[in-house]
């Protein structure tokens, strides 16, 4: 018996079907396009304010420092390392200067400035080789004279200047000697000869 219904089936092809790691792949790709966009925007705007930021920083006065060419004089007098603690005071004061810190005025930043000395963090041998230590808020030099007396150099961020001789001859030194004067502990065994300045 047939009836007189009549039924077609047919097997109708899918669609083609996406595989789950592509999907997946898409999404992570367009996270990570999406995350450089957003680091590249916040670059580009943390520079673009750092240079506005610079130019409206009112210049402070101009200090001059001066460059010293010649070669380096292994000889020299006792009067040319008292000059190279000075010289080296000026360079330190420009960079505080600049940028409200000492950090800035170290061995290498004081080189650039003055390449006529060489400026180092261990103790310093003749005149134009500059021992420095330095600190945030106080920066200090020494330099030994041929007599074998060490010149030494201390400025404090408010300004405060002391120099003085010894036998020790590092900028880290004096700086210690800093530390101790600044909070009344025992003096430095050096007889170290002070006198203040402006």
């Amino acid at each position: 018996m047939m009836d007189d219904s009549f039924a077609y089936r047919t097997t109708l092809p899918l669609g083609p079907r996406v595989e789950p790691w592509v999907v997946k792949a898409a999404v992570i790709g367009t996270l990570v396009v999406l995350g450089i966009g957003l680091f590249t925007g916040w670059v580009v705007a943390s520079e673009r304010e750092s240079f506005a930021r610079s130019r409206s920083r009112p210049v402070g006065p101009e200090l001059t420092v001066g460059r010293i060419d010649g070669p380096a004089d292994t000889s020299g007098t006792d009067v040319d390392a008292e000059q190279a603690t000075e010289i080296a005071l000026a360079a330190a004061r420009a960079a505080f200067t600049e940028r409200g810190s000492f950090l800035d005025a170290g061995p290498a930043q004081l080189s650039a400035l003055q390449p006529g000395y060489t400026f180092v963090d261990g103790p310093s041998t003749m005149p134009r080789i500059v021992s420095v230590a330095v600190e945030r808020h106080v920066w200090a030099a020494a330099v030994l004279g041929p007599s074998g007396t060490c010149f030494w150099i201390r400025v404090y961020a408010d300004g405060s200047v002391t120099s003085g001789t010894s036998s020790l001859c590092t900028g880290a030194s004096v700086l210690d000697r800093a530390g101790r004067s600044r909070t009344n502990l025992s003096q430095a065994a050096e007889s170290d000869h002070q006198r203040n300045r402006v």
